[in-house]
């Protein structure tokens, strides 16, 4: 309101000016306005009835022009003095800090936590070697996830890949030392395995990883990998993208429903970690897709899975293979070096009883384990666990985690395995398990 008040003095000011004459036709005669006229560039001819018809007329046609390079004129002299100000103030503050003998330098809400991520990682990923005898065959990733204090005991999640051609095993911290662990158990279909390692006399920096879900988790969530791509030269690597989808069927696994991700992974992040920005694993880490026409896909098991094979492994102190036999064959072939059979031949078949198709035969005990200590051996076929009918080993990993915990008991029922005779007993038996 004042800038307009300003112009329209301004106009009328100049109106009024002497600054020449302006020739007006005046009802078809002319005539000349003595000088309380102005002279436009234009030399505009006015027609007119009295002074307020022309000075209105002058008017209409220099306002817009007049007031808006005032307007102009008027926010340039306010900016300019804005500006100094702003400057001033600015100045004064860096020169205060310049002052100071070190600045804290604020960093938006998604960098803040990813350096939070970043330094969990540092301390909660970890190496694993497997060897045959004194020979490393493999290595990958895996995290720490569970801390018993009472024992002082640490449990890791990685694939059951890094682990299947070994017989003992390492973990390996960033420093490169490592100590011995024990294989609890694995799940070859879901390809997940858990160990454990104490921590006495252990001097390294460890931080358990949270397992959060996997339940909820949408495309374009950002995810954070970390794991030894190409082995230990390049432990610790820590990558970010984004999840490309999920409950991703591939051709190479019919059980798992992946999480797409594109974070940069390669073989040795085999077993790593996925997580969220909250520090939370979604995911474990299994495969990369890559093509000459293909960018690189990397796929993880959602971590609602893992948590179902690897508490149930937990629980149980074992692991099994999957069998499924025919109407039509009564029979399966098995390695029998997994099952402690003494036999010259790589492959063997066993004859299933009472027209059992599908079951678990127990080919991992953990020494003095729930497994162990109730009279399993290896090769018994389990069928059912107290009510439930097995059809595959991940169902029964998640019946067991959805209805149980640590410290109830659950029946197997399962039929006994002879050795000698490669035959199983006519008899269905059952064990009740105190649950670890």
């Amino acid at each position: 309101m004042i800038m307009r008040k300003w112009a329209i003095l301004c106009i009328s000011a100049i109106i009024v000016s002497v600054l020449g004459a302006v020739s007006i036709n005046l009802m078809g005669e002319t005539t000349t306005v003595p000088e309380t006229s102005i002279t436009t560039s234009s030399s505009s001819v006015y027609q007119y009835e009295n002074n307020d018809d022309l000075i209105n007329q002058i008017y209409d046609d220099i306002y817009e022009d007049v007031y808006q390079e005032l307007y102009d004129n008027f926010l340039d002299a306010i900016r300019a003095d804005v500006y100094e100000d702003i400057y001033a103030t600015i100045a004064a503050k860096f020169d205060t800090l310049l002052a100071q003998s070190s600045m804290n330098i604020p960093l938006d809400e998604m960098q803040e936590k990813i350096y939070s991520v970043s330094e969990l990682a540092s301390q909660s990923v970890v190496g694993v070697t497997s060897y045959v005898g004194v020979e490393g065959v493999s290595l990958g990733s895996a995290v720490i996830y569970d801390y018993d204090e009472l024992t002082n005991t640490y449990y890791i999640i990685t694939n059951e890949h890094v682990i299947d051609d070994g017989d003992n095993f390492k973990v390996v911290f960033k420093d490169k030392s490592n100590v011995s662990a024990t294989l609890l158990g694995y799940d070859k279909d879901v390809d997940i395995a858990v160990l454990s390692f104490s921590g006495v006399n252990l001097n390294q920096n460890i931080e358990v990883s949270p397992l959060g879900s996997s339940d909820s988790l949408t495309k374009g969530t950002i995810v954070l990998a970390a794991g030894n791509p190409r082995g230990y030269d390049f432990y610790g690597t820590f990558t970010m993208g984004i999840v490309a989808g999920v409950d991703r069927m591939t051709d190479w696994d019919l059980v798992v429903p992946y999480i797409q991700h594109d974070a940069s992974i390669n073989s040795g992040n085999s077993g790593g970690p996925l997580y969220n920005l909250e520090g939370e694993v979604i995911g474990i880490n299994v495969a990369k897709f890559a093509t000459d026409e293909i960018e690189g896909m990397g796929f993880a098991i959602p971590i609602d899975m893992v948590k179902d094979v690897v508490n149930s492994i937990r629980m149980l102190e074992g692991s099994f293979n999957d069998i499924s036999s025919s109407v039509s064959l009564n029979w399966v072939n098995v390695n029998p070096d997994d099952y402690d059979i003494n036999s010259d031949l790589e492959s063997i078949k066993l004859y299933l009883p009472n027209g059992i198709m599908r079951g678990l035969l127990v080919n991992h005990l953990v020494e003095d384990g729930v497994l162990d200590t109730s009279g399993l051996a290896l090769g018994d076929l389990i069928v059912k666990v107290d009510n439930y009918q097995i059809n595959l080993l991940y169902g029964m990993y998640e019946y067991l985690n959805q209805n149980y915990q640590s410290g109830e008991t659950v029946t197997l029922w399962y039929y006994q395995l002879n050795k000698t005779t490669l035959t199983f007993s006519s008899t269905l038996q059952s064990k009740t398990l105190l649950l670890n």
